[in-house]
């Protein structure tokens, strides 16, 4: 079973959890392994059974909601793949939890294919931003940095960080921009990890909020 795309689904209303688990479960490729009705049992089930690919996290939960789950999950393990599902659009809630290392946001009457794809993408790419999101992020940088030449406490970028950046950016693999550069795959991982230590980003979705703060690319 582990060749699917192991899911969790942290949400307090049952009728919403069981219903998305009924429908990613549907799909061959994935599979709901932990279904929690708050972050803090979302944690206890990850204890047991391990950390699953993709979280879909609710905001608004009782015991432990989703901004505390989701430091939680990042502190827990970096690199943990996290989509939020949320009633609210304010660009605040959005830009926040990007910046906190979410993956992805998506509003609850989202249709189950994007949530579907959302979950692709995420595996696939480390991020994903619909049309919605991308107009709220790329608003939200540009009010709260205009023309920001660097940012305090970070080293500027040279071309060959800024190019990697421009193609992780656009959705390629490690495997696919080694080759459009004539690098390594293990050449690019080191350029990967300059850029989240030179920019602070927590993940992929981050260096994109960078790359679009920074002017570098447009959404």
């Amino acid at each position: 079973m582990r060749n699917k795309i192991q899911i969790a689904i942290a949400d307090d209303h049952e009728l919403f959890r069981k219903g998305m688990a009924a429908i990613l479960n549907a799909n061959e490729a994935m599979q709901v392994s932990i279904q929690a009705e708050n972050g803090f049992l979302l944690l206890e089930e990850i204890e047991k059974i391990g950390m699953p690919d993709v979280v879909l996290l609710d905001l608004e939960m009782p015991v432990m909601d989703g901004f505390k789950t989701l430091e939680a999950l990042k502190k827990k393990d970096p690199d943990s793949k996290v989509i939020l599902l949320s009633m609210h659009s304010d660009e605040r809630f959005i830009l926040h939890f990007m910046e906190s290392g979410a993956n992805g946001y998506l509003h609850k009457n989202t249709k189950p294919q994007e949530v579907e794809n959302a979950i692709l993408k995420v595996m696939e790419s480390g991020f994903y931003f619909n049309d919605n999101v991308s107009k709220i992020l790329l608003s939200g940088v540009q009010k709260k940095n205009k023309a920001v030449p660097s940012l305090p406490g970070q080293e500027s970028l040279n071309e060959r960080e800024i190019e990697v950046l421009k193609l992780l950016c656009m959705e390629l693999t490690t495997s696919e921009i080694g080759k459009k550069l004539f690098l390594s795959p293990r050449t690019i991982e080191g350029y990967r990890k300059q850029l989240f230590e030179k920019t602070g980003a927590k993940n992929i979705a981050g260096l994109v909020i960078y790359a679009i703060r920074m002017g570098l690319i447009t959404v």
